[in-house]
């Protein structure tokens, strides 16, 4: 026997040669069995803090390392559940919470107008509202407006359409950006004559021009006019949206501050507070300027007028949170699912190390120094989970971001950085604490005695049993509260989808195409051009019809007008109705394939020499002549001039936002017959029907363009299905990842379920044998035990439905068609869950039949 430390008694050295002599029976050299000892001698003593923990280090290291298996089951669950909660953290931290990459980004505000009309209370600033916003407010260190425009650059290569943006010179300073070459714009550049200037993207830069440096001072051709570059900015600056590659100059001349043009709301306004001043402040101060403009202008703000500040970080997020947040707390869902897992497997582990902790505690060792060197195994697993949880996040980021639509803003700047490096350090560390503690408590609460006694797996299995059930309980509870919030997202999503459009999306191509007015000077050139696509368009194969609209359904583009109906004069100035306006070529309702459900669509005749006629959709009809016809009823666009269109048709309702939304009225007016008596060539949107692949007919379009136009350019070409899909990308990505997330916890709960049967079966062999010996029928056996491990499934479930019900309220922005409370969802989750549950039970339960009771007899 070799030689123990002197300062043990006699007890201490009976229980080490008893253990010694165990291990050397078992054919271990006597090395092996020294090593074996020696997390048992490391418990013996009081060292000092630091090599403490050194010591437990070093155990934790070596007890894992003897178990690979059981390392790498753990250490590869916690990875996925770790892991998963990692990237949606990274999409989180990147679109929430990370500051925007503005200079005192917090003190920027978006100022929204409000003409206190009934369902018009949020509306963009008008060049006049600007210069009052930026000349009588003592808030503000700058106030900037912008608004987006496709531009079309040529003389570079082939002729481009490219999202542009027009902005006033102080927009730059306000966001703190400076030209990575050359400048920014000034002042004097919003006057006619001077405006000519452009700041270009580093993309563009790069892409367009080769990235030289002396780009600064080229002249290029935008929308047709000489333009000269003054600058690049940087590849950080992406403002107003990623896609924005050209910035003109805002004009600001007397005409578009003059008092005409204040109500043309078309400009989005920024203010950047001074510091010191709260929003609060700022907001009141915005008052006192706005109070003055109904008594200063009454023709423009008869109904009154008022400001509101917003945060810019607010407007940018919007309503992109909610989701997100719902994702994390899924996600987070999911690791707690892990945990009772990976709890249940330390469980099990515990009980089968119950002698080597009885002996630690008989040679001396506190039950404080047992739960921790319990918690440090614990912690040590879970941080290499953490480690591996990172790659799996890493690996997954670009199938997240692709996953991802494009409505969710800032999804360039996510990454692994140090803030979601520091939540997978926390994460990872509670997660040890979390599954670690029940089983270090239990396996060190154990009766000494009673282990000790040569006797059975009876201990063993009590102290697993309460705290196993509990979990598994708890997993599936879990489980059905995320199965069941996929679920009625992915009924959500079916009727969705399901909608109608009210038009036939099959074989339509659509596609934007803007003349610009410095060649196409009249409206009668624009037409021409037109006239001549259209044409030709028409007469080639697999082409069935063409026409155009300023604003297709589900190209996120299309605005509302007020109009008068003739005869029917408001009694308030706020009771002006205001509808969707859309104009639209002859032939446009037959390309599109909407129904005419009364009287006639657009023709060729319908030009501006011919009495105005206008077309309204079923709401509009409802609306505004309930029980009524509306066909010949007269509507103009303007009180002063009124010009009268007579509604000659009535025309089903579209969808034009999205499948989930409420049809609105529209009015359609033939695009040949102009609201104005300067009305311009204006950009539209071209849709072609063909017989095949609509890609096809892409290349079609792009040559007779050239054709007609060398320098003019198209874009945003797609299908109509494509479009009417990117609609519903958000709902998808949702119901995607709710559903993955779902379907990995019903997989573990199905593992746990499995695991605590097979445990038990396991625990109880030598009961099962004696059943069996004493003539019970396996049949009758195996009852019993999926009978117990169902029961366990029935508990979970009703925890899980009451949990589920009372969180899926929170969920109901974004359901459609489907209540919180659904009964099919609630009714075949629960049932999903409890078929996976018994089959998880009659694997084990079907094992137990198989053994030999003479066997099972002799395994005590």
């Amino acid at each position: 026997m070799p030689e123990w430390p002197r300062h043990l008694n006699q007890e201490m050295r009976q229980h080490l040669d008893d253990e010694y002599a165990a291990l050397r029976a078992g054919g271990a050299t006597d090395a092996e069995a020294m090593r074996a000892l020696a997390g048992d001698l490391d418990a013996i003593g009081a060292p000092a803090p630091v090599a403490d923990l050194a010591g437990d280090l070093r155990y934790a290291v070596r007890s894992l390392r003897q178990h690979p298996g059981f390392t790498a089951v753990v250490v590869a669950t916690l990875a996925l559940g770790i892991g998963a909660n990692a990237a949606i953290f990274s999409v989180v931290n990147a679109v929430v919470l990370r500051p925007l990459p503005y200079e005192g980004a917090d003190r920027i505000a978006v100022i929204w107008g409000d003409l206190h009309r009934p369902g018009v209370n949020e509306i963009p600033a008008s060049a006049g509202e600007y210069a009052d916003y930026r000349d009588r407010s003592h808030a503000f260190e700058h106030i900037a407006v912008y608004d987006t425009a496709g531009l079309n650059l040529t003389g570079v290569g082939e002729p481009e359409e490219l999202d542009g943006a027009v902005v006033t010179a102080s927009l730059f300073p306000l966001l703190g950006a400076t030209a990575e070459v050359g400048r920014t714009f000034t002042p004097a550049e919003e006057q006619s004559g001077q405006n000519d200037v452009a700041l270009v993207s580093h993309r563009l830069w790069t892409r367009r021009f080769n990235a030289r440096r002396n780009v600064v001072g080229q002249v290029v051709a935008i929308d047709g006019r000489p333009t000269e570059i003054v600058g690049v900015m940087p590849a950080s600056f992406e403002f107003p949206d990623p896609a924005v590659d050209v910035w003109k100059p805002l004009l600001l001349d007397a005409e578009a501050l003059s008092q005409d043009n204040r109500g043309s709301h078309g400009y989005t306004a920024l203010a950047r507070m001074r510091p010191g001043v709260t929003l609060a402040q700022a907001q009141a101060d915005l008052a006192g300027v706005t109070a003055t403009f109904k008594a200063e202008y009454p023709g423009n703000y008869r109904t009154g007028f008022s400001a509101t500040l917003r945060p810019l970080r607010e407007e940018i997020v919007g309503d992109t949170a909610r989701p997100l947040f719902i994702l994390l707390g899924a996600v987070g869902l999911v690791l707690l699912i892990a945990c009772a897992n990976v709890s249940n497997l330390f469980l099990v582990r515990a009980a089968s190390r119950r002698k080597e902790i009885a002996l630690r505690t008989a040679l001396g060792a506190s039950r404080g120094r047992l739960v921790r060197q319990l918690m440090t195994e614990s912690v040590l697993i879970a941080l290499a989970g953490g480690v591996l949880g990172l790659v799996v996040a890493s690996w997954s980021m670009d199938l997240l971001i692709g996953l991802a639509p494009d409505t969710i803003p800032r999804l360039r700047e996510v990454t692994l950085d140090r803030r979601v490096v520091g939540f997978t350090a926390l994460v990872s560390l509670a997660t040890g604490m979390l599954f670690g503690i029940v089983p270090a408590l239990r396996a060190s609460g154990a009766a000494l005695n009673e282990v000790l006694k040569d006797g059975g797996r009876s201990s063993e299995s009590a102290m697993h049993g309460r705290a196993g059930r509990l979990l598994v309980v708890s997993e599936v509870a879990l489980s059905l509260v995320l199965l069941i919030g996929a679920g009625l997202l992915v009924h959500s999503f079916a009727r969705v989808r399901n909608v109608e459009p009210g038009f036939d999306a099959r074989g339509l191509l659509t596609l934007r195409l803007a003349l610009p007015d410095s060649r196409y000077t009249t409206f009668e050139k624009g037409d021409r051009f037109f006239d001549t696509l259209f044409a030709a368009l028409r007469e080639r194969p697999g082409v069935e019809a063409v026409a155009a609209a300023n604003a297709l359904p589900f190209s996120g583009v299309g605005g509302s007008r007020t109009f008068h109906v003739e005869g029917r004069e408001p009694k308030r100035p706020e009771d002006q109705p205001e509808e969707q306006l859309r104009i639209v070529t002859d032939g446009y309702f037959q390309a599109m394939r909407i129904p005419v459900v009364k009287g006639r669509e657009f023709t060729d005749r319908d030009r501006s020499s011919a009495p105005r006629v206008a077309v309204v959709n079923e709401a509009l009809a409802r609306k505004h002549w309930p029980g009524a016809d509306p066909i010949g009823r007269r509507v103009a666009f303007s009180r002063a001039e009124p010009h009268w269109y007579e509604v000659v048709g009535i025309v089903a309702n579209i969808k034009h936002r999205g499948l989930d939304a409420a049809d609105r009225p529209e009015i359609y007016v033939p695009y040949r017959q102009p609201l104005f008596a300067n009305w311009t060539v204006r950009p539209m949107q071209i849709v072609v029907r063909t017989t095949g692949d609509p890609l096809i007919a892409a290349s079609t379009v792009r040559r007779e363009v050239a054709r007609i136009d060398p320098e003019q350019p198209i874009s945003d070409v797609r299908t109509m299905d494509d479009r009417i899909g990117r609609s519903l990308a958000g709902r998808r990505f949702n119901m995607i990842l709710l559903a993955l997330f779902a379907s990995l916890a019903l997989t573990l709960a199905g593992i746990g379920i499995y695991g605590i049967v097979a445990y038990a079966v396991t625990a109880r062999t030598h009961e099962i044998g004696v059943r069996l010996a004493l003539g019970a029928q396996r049949r009758d056996v195996m009852a019993m035990i999926v009978a117990q491990g169902m029961a366990v499934t029935a508990a979970g479930l009703a925890l899980g439905a009451v949990s589920a019900l009372l969180l899926a309220r929170l969920m109901t922005s974004l359901l459609f068609g489907v209540s919180a409370a659904d009964p099919i969802t609630f009714a075949g989750i629960p049932l999903l869950l409890a078929a996976v549950s018994f089959v998880a039970c009659c694997v084990p339960a079907w094992r137990a039949t198989l053994v030999d009771p003479l066997v099972a007899l002799r395994t005590e």
